[in-house]
């Protein structure tokens, strides 16, 4: 056997080893997951102090407990929350509040989950060569905030990181697995130097199949992140439309935030999921290192860009792990985005478009498509050394 042959077999059984370890996915048991974190909770976004004056009239004169009240400076929003009276749905909730007070947004406490799963199939560190990332990567040009679970700073793979983390709901927080596989693609020297990054953990423990981030706690992710001036964020999560996200998405862009977020991996026959169905978010997908959709990937007109998502090689928990997902891919796409000088004078989500239109490789029908959007995201030539 030739010396070559006998080191692809040693990678092979490295890859195989790796592949093996605590990779197989979890299969689904009980109850299934709920689109609501939860149901008696209705919550109430507001532009005033007077509105917010008129929300909370109504809503003691009608039975609601106030649970909370937040100024949301970096939104120029308030938010009330409120338990309704039994006996009252949502829908109707939302409809006395929003009629009693016009200038209100009112929403339940929707569900937004995680788009990543572990991997059994072999694969190398691809993700870097079919992106073209140039040879000792690039400096980031901007902050990045990342909206997921908790970052390990601990973590070896991000020594040196400089990461301000905030956290976003009460009571003990979930794994930091998610956030801090996140982090690292993104602070990888190969990619990104001198990476700055924000880490809303909007994440908590759940007595739930799965874990879930309500609503409110992405709006006030979003707050902290525009009160910070930070730049471009991430967010590798989805879920159902809600009109409170949908508010505070159009106030963050409004205020220059460019949003990334996975389309999801609900599979090609669901409607957009969300943040990254909203007009104003750049909608990633994932590819595999041959280039091809990932098969649970949503597809839709709303998809922009696609990238690394398939068995993709993280080192977060003490040992090499593949993963699979939008949720992986979108990182990619905000470090390029990072890296590349143009982002600092991108004016709305149209213009960062129009950047990943120009430098992107065609992988479906020409131009945008609803499975790879402009096709594959490159890195080349976007940084000098």
């Amino acid at each position: 056997m030739s010396q070559l042959a006998r080191i692809r077999l040693g990678v092979l059984a490295v890859a195989v080893a790796m592949a093996a370890w605590g990779c197989a996915v979890p299969q689904a048991t009980g109850p299934q997951p709920s689109d609501v974190v939860d149901p008696r909770k209705i919550i109430a976004l507001v532009p005033d102090r007077a509105s917010a004056d008129q929300i909370r009239l109504e809503a003691q004169s009608t039975g609601y407990r106030e649970l909370d009240v937040a100024r949301l400076d970096g939104l120029g929003l308030t938010m009330l929350v409120y338990r309704m009276p039994d006996g009252v749905t949502g829908p109707e909730a939302i409809a006395a509040l929003e009629g009693a007070v016009p200038a209100s947004t009112v929403g339940v406490d929707h569900a937004y989950r995680l788009q990543q799963q572990p991997s059994s199939a072999l694969a190398l560190d691809y993700a870097n060569t079919i992106m073209r990332w140039a040879d000792g990567g690039c400096r980031a040009h901007v902050a990045i905030g990342v909206i997921d679970t908790a970052i390990d700073t601990s973590a070896p793979a991000l020594s040196g990181v400089d990461v301000t983390s905030r956290t976003f709901f009460d009571g003990p927080s979930a794994a930091a697995t998610h956030g801090t596989d996140v982090a690292t693609v993104l602070a990888d020297p190969e990619r990104l130097r001198d990476v700055r990054i924000y880490g809303a953990n909007v994440f908590g423990q759940s007595q739930t199949p799965d874990l879930a981030a309500g609503a409110d706690a992405l709006v006030r992710a979003l707050d902290w992140l525009a009160s910070e001036d930070v730049r471009l964020v991430n967010l590798a999560l989805a879920g159902p439309y809600n009109k409170l996200l949908d508010l505070a998405v159009e106030r963050a862009t409004a205020r220059g935030l460019v949003l990334v977020a996975a389309v999801g991996n609900d599979g090609p026959g669901v409607e957009p999921m969300y943040p990254a169905g909203f007009r104003d978010v750049i909608a990633v997908t994932a590819i595999d290192a041959d280039r091809r959709v990932y098969r649970n990937a949503v597809r839709g007109p709303h998809v922009d860009i696609a990238a690394p998502g398939v068995d993709v090689l993280v080192s977060t928990q003490g040992r090499p792990r593949f993963v699979t997902g939008t949720s992986i891919a979108t990182p990619f796409v905000t470090a390029r985005l990072a890296a590349d000088p143009e982002i600092t004078a991108a004016r709305d989500a149209s213009d960062v478009r129009a950047l990943l239109a120009r430098t992107s490789a065609e992988l479906g029908s020409e131009g945008r498509d609803p499975t790879f959007g402009y096709g594959l995201a490159l890195a080349e030539d976007v940084c000098t050394q």
